[in-house]
């Protein structure tokens, strides 16, 4: 899958900043972050036919060429997930998919792990389970083949919140706290659909 932006960030290793001309205006706005423009688009405030710019860029673009993530992961919003969180790590694994490999589902903690202060994703793809976490100097993704993955478990933690369960090689469980009910039984119900696609082709 190729990345839905012409850059994710600066050389420093900062989140790069944006300008942003509307078709109907002679002044740009920002500078303003990849995650303003998705909730601006998401709320109509821009149309993908506005123009963006950043360092690096040569020339302005419309939004829909360097934004083609905005069409992307309005389909992994539907179970009230925060979408410019999606946004941030739908690209991140975009970026290190391999050929033929496709994102299905991601669910969002509604609240941080007791030992981080940034919400954790979950990302299914017809290759991984990916862990994504935001960490000081960027992102941590950590992933797991398919064919490692022995069990998925959803647990109830009460105020309308579970735990998300990925056994791996019988041996190792790792658990994600805090995922709102509605998205842990569809990420439970697609893990395991995953799984038995997996076994059914060994």
């Amino acid at each position: 899958m190729s990345n839905t932006t012409e850059t994710a960030e600066a050389d420093t290793g900062q989140n790069i900043s944006f300008s942003v001309l509307r078709r109907d205006s002679e002044t740009p706005i920002g500078p303003i972050s990849d995650s303003e423009i998705l909730q601006m688009l998401n709320e109509n405030k821009l149309s993908p036919e506005d123009y963006v710019f950043f360092d690096g860029m040569t020339e302005w673009k419309p939004l829909s060429e360097v934004f083609v993530i905005e069409e992307q992961i309005s389909h992994f919003v539907d179970d009230g997930q925060d979408k410019g969180r999606v946004g941030h790590i739908f690209r991140e694994v975009s970026n290190i998919l391999t050929e033929g490999d496709d994102i299905y589902y991601i669910a969002i903690q509604e609240r941080a792990g007791i030992l981080s202060k940034a919400k954790a994703g979950v990302v299914l793809t017809g290759k991984y389970i990916f862990i994504v976490r935001e960490i000081r100097t960027g992102w941590e993704i950590e992933s797991h083949q398919w064919q490692h993955v022995s069990n998925t478990l959803m647990r109830d933690e009460g105020k309308g919140l579970g735990v998300f369960s990925v056994l791996l090689d019988l041996e190792k469980k790792i658990d994600v706290p805090h995922i709102p009910l509605k998205q842990l039984r569809r990420l439970f119900q697609l893990s395991q659909e995953m799984r038995e696609m997996e076994v059914a082709m060994d």
